[in-house]
């Protein structure tokens, strides 16, 4: 016998999903049928809030990248543990651009070396920036 899945697992199913969840995962999770989690998301009204829930977590994740940022300062920069908030922001970002269904953007390895290189520099110099464009 069927039976439709509880109130609990409506919110659970729906919060799986804005995380980027698959149905069959969140079936797993539920222990319920990925087919029942996949015709319950499928409706539109639902479909719509976990388009809302998604948007929230992103942004949640946008206010976590921000402060990570803003909080690095010179003196972390000369500490190793820059490199753990440099990660969770990085992290942060890349959750952010799922969330929105973005890609996320290629990474230039080498570049990406050069400004390690520059942040790790022990004169206090910053590095000279490229005048204006007219």
């Amino acid at each position: 016998m069927r039976t439709k899945l509880t109130a609990e697992e409506k919110e659970r199913a729906k919060v799986l999903a804005a995380s980027g969840q698959t149905p069959h995962r969140i079936g797993k999770a539920l222990a319920r049928s990925p087919h029942t989690v996949a015709k319950f998301l499928h409706q539109p009204e639902i479909q719509q809030q976990v388009g809302v829930q998604r948007e929230e977590l992103a942004t949640m994740f946008d206010a976590i990248t921000d402060r990570t940022l803003r909080g690095v300062t010179d003196e972390d920069i000369r500490k190793s543990s820059l490199l753990q908030k440099m990660t969770a922001a990085g992290i942060s970002i890349d959750k952010a651009m799922l969330l929105r269904n973005q890609a996320a953007p290629t990474i230039n390895v080498t570049l990406l070396l050069g400004i390690a290189k520059e942040l790790r520099r022990d004169d206090d110099d910053p590095p000279a920036l490229p005048p204006p464009e007219s």
